[in-house]
């Protein structure tokens, strides 16, 4: 019967990691707990669960601690999980399962982390300067509603965001690298596969210890785009920098990132939600439509889109884009909210109130 390891790098995390911990000690066979620096209770925490807790001496390098933590790892299979995310009993045996029944060819699975969030973008745009998927066309990412959600995990938020991540893959040959936003899919021999089971991450309802991680992530993305001269790691830190509102910076990259590869969306993207933030409006429509020439079936820009035409104020044009939208993903909450918007402006009350209605069924706090 395969094993399965599950691993973590913690610092400071005694406000989460028990809870990650309950989540995972029936699935795992053993618990791995490599500490950068704890100065608060996280080892007496993880000391209840495990006794393989060892210290390493933090380096600015991600993928560095994560592969000193599957050093350590004795099982076939490893899951790596954070201890801000939770596996929920609903998806406990769909694991076990997993590892059990797969054939040799398959190397790792692609998860579904969800981030959880309290409130929607007040702007109610599509999701800018997040995602974390490296091949153009591959992702359809848009926030999610709790409503009708199988998971008990959602109800104290108002919905999450998705991102597919590479978290469960067999021991053997498993390396990461990346000085920041680490990827192991390199290092895996066989095939990767798309799996329905879910990690929960909480990092981002907690607005202030999330703003306190992003001057490391931004230091040390600016470290791995001058390493490694690639496309991807200068929408990173195009990303990093639009995270803590670096406009120009961020611009700066994302156009760097689109001279090395001028089909990647997220870019194109990137920069047209900006110029929309920044109201440069004709800017925003010929960036968002390159995008949408990359990749059709991204949401975020039609959303993105149908603001940019409601701020000019041509509403029919608005609504036409939020339908795109809505035919990708029909459960959008701020895009029935936009779209009532537009029927109020419009002088269309019914439609306006048809709209918002169905926005305050799928997200409550839909004002």
């Amino acid at each position: 019967m395969p094993t399965l390891s599950v691993c973590m790098i913690v610092k400071n995390e005694a406000l989460h990691l028990e809870n990650a911990l309950n989540s995972i000690k029936d699935l795992a066979d053993e618990i791995i707990i490599v500490d950068t620096g704890s100065t608060d209770r996280t080892k007496a925490i993880a000391k209840k669960f495990t006794l393989n807790i060892y210290d390493y001496k933090w380096d600015d390098d991600f993928a560095a601690a994560r592969n000193e933590s599957l050093k350590y790892a004795n099982c076939d299979w490893i899951l790596v999980l954070d201890a801000d995310e939770t596996i929920s009993k609903i998806d406990v045996q769909g694991i076990k399962s997993l590892i059990s029944k797969t054939p040799a060819e398959i190397s790792g699975f692609v998860l579904t982390q969800r981030n959880y969030v309290i409130l929607q973008e007040h702007l109610s745009l599509g999701q800018i300067g997040g995602f974390n998927v490296k091949e153009s066309g591959q992702s359809n990412q848009s926030f999610f509603t709790n409503k009708d959600d199988t998971y008990g995990e959602s109800k104290s938020f108002a919905g999450w965001m998705p991102t597919p991540i590479v978290r469960l893959f067999r021991k053997e040959h498993a390396l990461f690298s990346g000085v920041v936003h680490e990827d192991i899919s390199s290092s895996l021999k066989g095939k990767i596969i798309q799996t329905p089971i879910q990690i929960h991450h909480y990092g981002k309802t907690n607005e202030d210890s999330w703003k306190s991680k992003w001057d490391l992530y931004e230091r040390l993305a600016e470290k791995k785009a001058a390493t490694e001269q690639d496309y991807y790691a200068d929408f990173e830190l195009g990303r990093q920098y639009l995270a803590s509102q670096k406009m120009e910076k961020a611009q700066q990259m994302f156009l760097k990132s689109i001279t090395k590869n001028n089909k990647f969306w997220l870019s194109w993207f990137n920069l047209g939600s900006i110029h929309l933030l920044e109201n440069k409006l004709e800017t925003a429509i010929t960036y968002l439509n390159k995008a949408q020439e990359c990749n059709p079936n991204a949401v975020a820009i039609y959303k993105n889109l149908g603001v940019v035409y409601a701020k000019k104020e041509q509403y029919q044009k608005a609504i036409d884009q939020f339908v795109l939208a809505l035919n990708l993903n029909a459960e959008q909450a701020d895009v029935f909210k936009n779209m009532a918007l537009c029927y109020q402006e419009m002088g269309d009350e019914q439609r306006a109130y048809l709209a918002i209605q169905r926005a305050k069924e799928l997200n409550p706090q839909i004002s």
